[in-house]
């Protein structure tokens, strides 16, 4: 709930790669696989993914797989697009969306990252209903609901301020936040003026969300882990956010 990775003071980093677990509050049971691929292939499309034991967030995380990292697939999608994959020494559960699944990025069938080559990645933040969609071009790819500042004002320091910004910095791994007494994950800072940026819902030092994880924050845009995961991929420095009412 914090004032992303700033505030009074530096932010101290875990050193090393993402930690090895990241859970919800409430955990979500999955259902069995609503198709398979078994057989087929898929290379990681992100810089880091976390492999689970389980088709969900809520699981342990086993593993770690790499951007370029090919997998074979077991079984899946899910009904909520989760894989098993197998590479020469891991076996356990992805994300689907986060996987270029037969060279092609993401399950078109399942609200994936998929949209027009060459079309501009942006993400637009809706203050009104309390979304963040992503977009390639004029095409909304994936919508998420996100806790926002708690300073109803268009412009106020710990409002999540209204105008057009870029992503300036990004982040991954645990952070500690001394706005929010609290640590995140999946930094992206796009207000430097404000200290604002997009970011996991506030975890203790294990990585697991706070019981008031998902409250207002001091001007943030603070979304579930898996939410977070995915804007992170999507994003690069320089990616254009839209805030509005």
């Amino acid at each position: 709930m914090g004032k992303g990775m700033h505030g009074v003071g530096s932010a101290r980093r875990i050193g090393g790669v993402i930690i090895a677990l990241v859970a919800v509050a409430m955990a979500v049971v999955f259902g069995a696989p609503a198709g398979t691929r078994a057989g087929g292939a898929a290379t990681v499309a992100v810089s880091q993914l976390n492999l689970r034991a389980e088709p969900g967030i809520w699981a342990p995380v086993v593993g770690t797989l790499w951007q370029g990292e090919d997998v074979a697939l077991l079984a899946g999608p899910t009904p909520d697009d989760w894989y098993q994959v197998q590479t020469a020494d891991q076996t356990g559960w992805a994300f689907g969306d986060l996987l270029a699944l037969d060279g092609a990025g993401g399950d078109p069938g399942a609200g994936g990252m998929a949209g027009a080559a060459g079309a501009e990645h942006w993400v637009d933040v809706n203050r009104t209903t309390q979304t963040v969609t992503l977009y390639e071009g004029d095409t909304p790819l994936v919508s998420f609901w996100a806790a926002m500042g708690s300073d109803a004002s268009d412009d106020g320091f710990f409002a999540t301020a209204i105008g057009t910004y870029s992503v300036y910095e990004k982040y991954r791994g645990l952070s500690w936040t001394d706005w929010g007494g609290a640590w995140i994950d999946d930094w992206v800072g796009f207000d430097p003026n404000r200290l604002n940026g997009f970011h996991s819902y506030s975890m203790d030092n294990t990585g697991q969300v706070l019981p008031d994880g998902a409250g207002p924050t001091g001007g943030c845009v603070a979304l579930d882990p898996a939410a977070a995961d995915q804007l992170f991929a999507f994003v690069s420095v320089g990616t254009r956010v839209e805030v509005h009412r």
